[in-house]
């Protein structure tokens, strides 16, 4: 029997599901982060791990030399990443990567013309229209990601520096933020000095996946009425209804939403809209998988436009 692996590679987790020839789910891995555009080689190794937990985990006597691959991570359609990809000496009978956005894309809709919004641990859109996929954002939460994870733990670091400025008086928000960093709120009345530099130490060569971490606590915030961390997530959902409608992307596709934030978002999104906004349902391995399959037929069968 023919195997296929369908994989999602994204800035927190990487996801690998094995597949029977009709597309079937055996099992799963689970592994850690994997941006092949930032670190391709730390993410090819959590790939293989992936992989490698999906095989376990079925019992069954599967050599990786005869295995299909499809992956669709985050950065996968860049230059770089498809350049590394050559050169990469895989284990694999076939390797095929796309972006991750394309393999949802694929996964939602069943490979019909949809716009996937993805809000995790960065933020991303992609347009699938005859077989092509336009994507807009996904450069990273240094130059945007806005309503991400990421994003959101990055802002709740800037009001917290700038509460030790009096800039900020939400004590509730930054006592959260600071409880989920290991600290106790201050005011300014006691010396704080020693809490910004360790924020400023703390924070001085960490990754995107890191200041998501604080997304699910403004998310609790938000949820139970705290006006700053209500403005930053209805910041995120402006962003979010902003690319839609300067690109027509709500006009004449269905809409989804997948992510992490996907579920905190969806409601706002569909009340400034005034449409639907389906949560995905199908993983996006699911459509790594599809891509894997397209590909062994086709070479060509798809296009990515950035």
């Amino acid at each position: 029997m023919h195997y296929f692996i369908g994989v999602d590679a994204g800035g927190t987790h990487c996801r690998a599901s094995l597949y029977d020839h009709n597309g079937n789910t055996i099992s799963v891995g689970n592994a850690g982060g994997a941006n092949v555009f930032s670190d391709f080689v730390s993410a090819m190794q959590q790939i293989n791990l992936a992989i490698d937990l999906a095989i376990n985990n079925s019992t069954l006597p599967i050599d990786k030399k005869l295995l299909t691959v499809g992956a669709g991570c985050a950065g996968g359609q860049t230059q770089q990443a498809q350049q590394n990809l050559a050169q990469w000496n895989s284990p694999y009978r076939h390797f095929f990567m796309t972006s991750d956005l394309h393999a949802s894309c694929l996964a939602a809709n069943s490979g019909r013309d949809c716009v996937i919004i993805i809000t995790g641990t960065g933020s991303s859109f992609a347009h699938y229209h005859n077989a092509q996929v336009t994507q807009y954002g996904g450069h990273g939460f240094i130059h945007g990601d806005e309503a991400s994870g990421a994003w959101l733990g990055l802002n709740a670091i800037q009001l917290l520096l700038k509460s030790d400025d009096n800039l900020v008086q939400d004590r509730q928000f930054c006592s959260a933020i600071s409880q989920a960093l290991g600290m106790n709120y201050k005011s300014k009345s006691v010396d704080t000095n020693i809490s910004v530099d360790y924020i400023l130490s703390h924070f001085k060569s960490k990754l995107a996946s890191d200041y998501a971490q604080l997304a699910p606590v403004i998310i609790r915030l938000q949820q139970a009425g705290n006006t700053t961390a209500s403005r930053l997530v209805s910041q995120g959902v402006d962003y979010l209804y902003s690319i839609l409608l300067s690109n027509s992307l709500h006009c004449g596709s269905d809409l989804f939403m997948t992510g992490g934030l996907a579920k905190s978002y969806q409601a706002l999104l569909e009340k400034k809209l005034g449409q639907e906004v389906q949560l995905m349902q199908r993983p996006a391995q699911d459509g790594a998988m599809l891509f894997a399959k397209a590909k062994m037929n086709s070479p060509e069968i798809v296009n990515i436009i950035n």
